[in-house]
């Protein structure tokens, strides 16, 4: 019996712990920022404050030109295609960005374009 107790209190202070870093994640002014680049792809992914969700979803939805690209329920998964035919890929949760451009489907001046969200967002989340 006593090694029961001993179990469901652990088992309950780790779940505890768990949900206090969750609910704490993307909550302070940190961010990380990771960039790969390879032959044949270019990745950007982006942790940030999630109170900044609304600014860096306005600023790509001017810089796509599209209005109403990311859902009000997240995350979106969004394919993009803009007006010169640059195609890539992103995926967005409140205080989580990804950016996956793949090299042999668009131009180097539209990935030297693209390589610009990077940054542009520095000043937004900054």
């Amino acid at each position: 019996m006593r090694t029961n107790l001993l179990t469901t209190k652990i088992l309950v202070l780790a779940v505890s712990i768990g949900f206090t870093f969750t609910s704490c994640k993307n909550s302070g002014n940190s961010r990380s920022v990771v960039v790969k680049e390879t032959n044949d792809q270019y990745y950007l992914a982006i942790d940030y404050n999630k109170i900044k969700t609304d600014s860096v979803e306005h600023y790509l939805t001017r810089f796509i030109g599209q209005d109403n690209i990311f859902k009000a329920a997240h995350p979106s998964e969004i394919q993009v295609t803009m007006a010169d035919k640059t195609t890539f890929a992103i995926k967005s949760t409140p205080g989580d960005l990804s950016l996956t451009f793949d090299k042999s489907k668009n131009s180097r001046t539209a990935l030297d374009r693209v390589k610009k969200i990077n940054e542009e967002l520095k000043t937004i989340l900054n």
